[in-house]
């Protein structure tokens, strides 16, 4: 055989060997690859297994109220499944936490299928404001519990916030629980109560506020009925600038019902209506045209006069304290009424302590107690008249 066959032979031989050699090699290739499939899966389901008793274990700890694992499993959800993190945050906002509160502000309005996520959300956005004690927050904080606005109507806290406001001399807390206290949809009224934070808030220097006090003053809500503080401050709340007080004092002066037999009141009366119609306030001008028919002729061109010289006042601020009052007492001899802030306070000392006896004759009912009373507690419970709020209006005395 020549040597070109002997190499072809020897090539072929050693081409097999090879061959096989490689056959071989991937087999124990496929088989470590099989083992190593083999021991990866038993490591997965281990694993598993292991992410599921932790998973387990976490549930358990979030439900006995452990925050870091409420707030985990919240966090685990966010993005896949937003309703269940959404009662996670829920569940540790309601334990306090800062975290789920402010996650349930941020989140809860993404909820498109909760036609009350946006209430949510401005819920939780109050709530997190008013931890640092912000009035305005506590105020709509207060507000929305007591209507169930984003959340469960929760009364007692509602007006635990508003108070808090309130006592911050936050005014449309004031004002707003002067109104709650005699609204029908109040579960225990208070006229005594609404009349405090009605006074607060006049106090205060809030026009509306002057105005509810002169309701109450003129009606008995809370207070004994006297004619000439209602005046007085619907006077201190037309000098504020309030058109409708303006009218209101007019009102009081003039009386539709009955005959008008005092010059002095027809006088102030036209002036106020006069003022009121200048400034704006267009349903004076019946009043003024009816009240100038009981003011004498030969007085008219002078309280016209007194009339412009009011509305020179109340438009060229800052208006001097009582200066409108003080004309009007000086040109018609009226009986003068000026309640100091010494007296003010002292009045809301009182008023505070009739509301702490009160609260604590229902706690304790005593019938000797009840039999002592106090006098004008009494007569404002059984003044009060149980209208609605809104429907209330400072008419003629």
């Amino acid at each position: 055989m020549s040597q070109l066959g002997l190499g072809v032979c020897l090539g072929i031989v050693l081409l097999i060997v090879a061959v096989s050699r490689y056959f071989a090699l991937m087999k124990d290739v496929r088989e470590a690859a099989r083992e190593q499939a083999l021991k990866d899966e038993k490591y997965r389901q281990v694993l598993e297994q292991a992410k599921a008793v932790e998973h387990e274990e976490k549930v358990k700890k979030a439900q006995s109220g452990h925050i870091p694992s409420i707030l985990s499993l919240a966090k685990e959800n966010e993005i896949g499944n937003l309703r269940v993190a959404l009662g996670w945050y829920q569940k540790a906002a309601e334990l306090g936490n800062e975290i789920g509160q402010n996650a349930l502000a941020r989140l809860s309005r993404q909820d498109v299928d909760d036609p009350h996520g946006e209430a949510k959300s401005r819920y939780w956005e109050c709530l997190v404001k008013s931890n640092n004690n912000e009035p305005e927050a506590l105020f709509e904080l207060g507000r929305f519990e007591i209507r169930g606005y984003g959340t469960a109507i929760n009364t007692t806290s509602g007006v635990g916030h508003l108070i808090k406001a309130a006592e911050m001399e936050y005014v449309p807390a004031q004002l707003f629980l002067g109104d709650w206290y005699v609204v029908e949809s109040n579960p225990t009224p208070s006229p005594r109560r609404a009349f405090f934070w009605r006074l607060k808030s006049a106090v205060n220097n809030d026009a509306m506020g002057c105005i509810k006090v002169a309701y109450c003053f003129q009606t008995g809500v809370g207070a004994t009925r006297d004619r000439r503080r209602a005046i007085y401050w619907l006077e201190k709340a037309a000098e504020l600038g309030n058109l409708e007080a303006q009218y209101l004092a007019g009102k009081m002066h003039l009386n539709n019902d009955q005959p008008v037999t005092n010059v002095t009141d027809a006088a102030v009366a036209y002036i106020w209506f006069s003022v009121a119609f200048a400034s704006g306030y267009l349903d004076a001008k019946k009043e003024r045209d009816t009240a100038v028919q009981h003011v004498g002729i030969e007085s008219i061109l002078n309280v016209q006069k007194v009339a412009k010289q009011i509305y020179k006042y109340l438009h060229n601020p800052p208006v001097p304290v009582h200066s409108t009052m003080d004309l009007l007492d000086k040109m018609y001899d009226r009986s003068k009424y000026r309640p100091t802030d010494a007296e003010l306070d002292a009045a809301l000392g009182r008023i505070n302590e009739d509301i702490d006896v009160d609260s604590a004759v229902q706690t304790n009912p005593d019938p000797s107690a009840s039999r002592q009373g106090n006098g004008s507690q009494n007569t404002a419970k059984k003044d009060w008249s149980g209208e609605m709020i809104a429907a209330e209006s400072v008419s003629s005395a």
